[in-house]
Formats: C-alpha cells, structure tokens, sequence
C-alpha cells in the first residue's frame, strides 16, 4: 500500500505480508521516491513469511503481534529445514512487537486487530490523515470470525473506509476439525497409540482443543508435544489441561504409548520429530497416523499402522466473509488472495468498489478530490456507492486508544470450542461419559454409615457409566472385527513361510499387506 503526500517528495510504501516469491525491488519505484516504510507480518505461516528476509529494505520495521514475535525465531529456524528462509538475524533485529497504536510516520498509524484464523493471527488497521480528518484502511490477513486455541476472531465494529480483504474462503472447516478431533478421540479412547503429524501453530490448535476437550468429557489422555511443537506452545504460554511440551528429546519411545497422543511436525512424517516419532509406530497394528496437512503434500501411507490424512484450512464461509463486508459497510472493497473466478464472483456484490484483478498494475483509491472508483465502473455503481457508505472519513483529535479503541490480539482466559468450530453436540453423543446412577434404595446398617458411604463413593468414581463401556467396547469392536478362515502352514524354505487359504477371499489382490490373528485349529 502507497501513501503519498505524508512525506515531502517520498511515498510512504507499506508491506503486508512476504510470502513466496516477493521481489520488493520490483515493487517499488526509486524513481518516484517510493521506500519501504514497514512490513507488517499478519501471522507466523509460511506463505505469509518465507521472503521476509528478502523483503528488508530502507531500515523498515518488521511488525507483528507479542504473540507471533515471540514465536518468530524459532518458525523461522524451523523452516530454513525445508525452505528457502534468508536473513533470518536482520528479520530478528528489525522485528518489532506491536500491540496498540503505532505511528509509522507522522500523520499514519497502525494497530493490530484479532483476526481468528491461527494462534496469534492478526490484521492491520491503518488511520490515514486527511486535513482534519482520518481515513482508515483494514488489511484483514487471512481471519475467520471464529477465535482460534483462545485467540478471538475478527471484530465487526470497526470503522473501514477501505477494507482490503482476504477471500480465502472454505465451507467445510467446521466438518473437517470435528472429524480430526472425533478420529483422534476414537483411537486414542479405544486404547490405541496415536501420531498427529502437522505444523506448529496447528499442532498447538489441535492440542488445544483436544486438552479441552477431554477435560469437559472427564478422560485424562496424555498429550505429548514434540520439538517445534513443543517450542512454539511454549513461547505462547500455553497451560491444557494433560498436555505436555518436550522441546528436545533423546528417546522418541516416551511419546508413544497405547491410549496416548503425540503431536509432531512436520506435516508429513518425512524428517524432523514426526519421523522419528512415526518410526516407533511404523510397525504396530493398533497405531493410528494422522496427518494434518495444509493442503498440496502427499501424505505417508507406508507401515503397518493405520494411516491418513486431513486437510486443515482455516477460513470463513462466503456467507460469513459478506457479512463481514455489510458490517463495515467499507466506500472500497479490495480483494487479494484471489484469481479468475474466484475474484470475479466479487465483482458487484457489494454496496462498495470492489477491485477484484489480477494484475500487478497501480491504482488510485483516494485523493485530493475525493475516492476514486475503478475505471471500469458506471455512473450508476459510482451513484449506488455515494448513495450507500458514508465517504465522510472520521472527525479525530489525534490518534489513541480512547479516540479510537480497537481490541487487543491476546487470549482469552475462557474455552469456547463451539466458538472455534467444533460441533460438540454431536462429539459428546459418541464421547461424553453418562453420570453412573447410585443405588440408593437400600440404608446401611446402623454403626457402618461412614465406612458404607466412603466405600460406595470410591466405586462410583472409578466406575464408568454403562454408556461409556458400551463406548469402548464398541470401539475396540470396530478394531478387531474381521471374517475368520482357515489356511494351511506351508514351509516355502530359504525362511519363507506361506499360509495356503482353505477357500477364496473377495476383495483381496496380490501385494496388498492383511493382519493376521493365528489360532492352531489342528497339527
């Protein structure tokens, strides 16, 4: 973003975000006196900060929430494993936590506003002065108006002149999280060893609502954090109930016991703490690998372990993002992270200019006269928007917190998991345990009150409801449940030992790997 005429012949050039590929020098005209005044780093995923340091130019700050520059040094040592992560010292030293009103330059601040999405997510909203007046521009950064592991969602009672929007959408995150915690749940409850293999900031989410979780459900299932993981939850602060962090280990066999969870990175168990982890379980036919991906890897499916994968992309509905766009009734609507179709089918949509293109070209939002609509757009659009938003800017003395408050981008100290997504009515009809009914129709005898009532006590808190046996029954059930058929041993030689069916199998090829459970019918 360019704002021109707060600095005598300078532009004031501000960056959001450096993904994958940002060339900063092409960016910028020198010629036009355009520099780099700062970065502002909206969350700690890689396609939001895999060339920030390449992006450093002109001395520019690197801003970003307490919560995302506590954690930045060790993503950014993390990713230089597998990615082309640069300059990582100069991004440190001009990292700078932000977490009120900023002033870049004089007559342009900045405030970071929670935005859901992933621990420590953020957006950025920018008061631009105008003579007397501010101008606001909200760059949303990938948000959700869910909270996400305690962190609160997007507000909608901003005032945005111009809304820059993220619009990533996904229908079916809900869905998706809920199945990841109920499969987790199900193996883990039934006895089983489980592995959630994923990146840090959704390893700390998955743990969050997992630890949570089996609290309100009264079940104490040991959850293990392992390496990047483990740094990254602790640098946050994080305290759930049953989860433990270990940043660095020696033996990867204290992660992965039967009715245990280990959560690792990376995604895929291909190197670092997940493979090591994966390693102890490759070979265990009641171990359960999940993969929690953001989409575009290939999952690991060798083992003898039941493996398999989700996808984990947190966004809003298109119901949701409109709605975000009607409260703040913005005079632009600038949308970014989306391309063809997917941009166009913003074009119109709202009582706003919407700039919805592909190309790299630069245009004029405001000046001097007034907001400026895209080129393309009619005299009836240019009327239904005057008609529609208030174009006025805001009457400020000065920029504060009390002249313009915006809400803090820290956790919440109460547990919402509805609020983050998670369908519990229908998790708690599986898992949640049913209180055991006490019989009480009988009294004791009269001398034996004490011993009677503290021995009946005892029993009904180790005692599950009937429900919560059918539950686990039912589950290991589901593990051993297979159709039964006789063969004969036969010896192949050269330590080769074949087993000769007795009749055909359906639904069985050459190659495909089975587990067998023996029993000696005859000799």
């Amino acid at each position: 973003m360019r704002f021109e005429g707060l600095i005598p012949d300078q532009t004031v050039a501000v960056l959001i975000d450096a993904g994958s590929g940002v060339v900063v020098d092409d960016l910028l005209d020198r010629s036009a006196g355009e520099y780099l005044t700062a970065v502002c780093l909206t969350h700690a995923h890689l396609d939001h900060y895999e060339s920030l340091g390449r992006a450093i130019r002109d001395g520019a700050p690197i801003l970003a929430t307490p919560s995302t520059a506590s954690i930045l040094e060790d993503v950014l040592a993390a990713g230089k494993e597998y990615y082309d992560i640069t300059e990582t010292d100069t991004v440190l030293e001009r990292l700078e936590a932000c977490s009120s009103w900023t002033r870049l330059v004089e007559g342009l601040h900045v405030h970071p506003v929670p935005a859901g999405h992933a621990p420590g997510a953020c957006g950025f909203l920018f008061a631009v002065r105008d003579d007397d007046v501010y101008r606001t521009v909200l760059a949303t950064g990938d948000f959700t108006r869910r909270g996400a592991a305690g962190y609160p969602g997007l507000p909608t009672d901003l005032p945005v002149d111009v809304l820059v929007l993220t619009g990533a959408t996904n229908s079916s995150f809900e869905t998706e999280a809920t199945e990841i915690v109920e499969s987790i749940t199900e193996r883990v409850l039934a006895g089983a060893p489980v592995l959630a293999c994923t990146s840090a900031l959704i390893g700390v989410q998955i743990a969050y609502w997992l630890g949570h979780y089996f609290d309100q459900i009264d079940e104490h299932v040991p959850i293990r954090l392992a390496g990047h993981v483990a740094n990254v939850y602790d640098q946050l602060g994080y305290e759930v109930p049953s989860v433990k962090s270990v940043p660095v280990f020696d033996d990867p066999t204290q992660f992965v016991a039967n009715g245990a969870l280990a959560i690792a990175g990376p995604e895929v168990p291909v190197g670092g703490s997940s493979a090591r982890l994966f390693e102890q379980l490759r070979t265990d036919a009641n171990a359960f690998v999940l993969q929690v991906t953001g989409g575009g890897t290939e999952p690991v499916t060798a083992g003898q372990c039941t493996t398999t994968a989700s996808v984990f992309s947190n966004h809003p509905t298109r119901e949701v993002v409109d709605e975000v766009v009607a409260a703040y009734d913005p005079v632009h609507v600038v949308v970014v992270h989306q391309h063809n179709e997917a941009a166009d089918c913003f074009k119109d949509h709202y009582d706003s200019y919407v700039w919805a293109t592909d190309d790299a070209d630069e245009y004029c939002l405001f000046d001097r006269g007034g907001w400026q609509g895209p080129p393309w757009v009619s005299e009836r659009t240019v009327r239904r928007v005057e008609a529609n938003t208030d174009t006025t800017g805001h009457l400020l003395d000065g920029i504060s917190e009390s002249t313009l408050p915006v809400p803090t981008v820290g956790r919440t100290p109460s547990v919402d998991l509805s609020e983050e997504g998670l369908h519990l009515d229908g998790l708690d009809e599986r898992f949640q345990q049913t209180e055991p009914v006490v019989d009480t129709s009988t009294s004791s005898p009269p001398g034996d009150t004490t011993s009677q009532d503290d021995s009946s006590e005892t029993a009904d808190e180790r005692s599950p409801g009937l429900a919560d046996i059918e539950r686990r029954l039912d589950a290991i059930e589901t593990r051993l449940r297979a159709d039964e058929f006789e063969a004969r041993v036969v010896d192949a030689q050269d330590g080769v030992t074949l087993l000769r069916l007795d009749d055909e199998i359906d639904g069985v090829s050459h190659g495909d790997r089975v587990t067998l459970s023996l029993e000696l019918v005859d000799r």
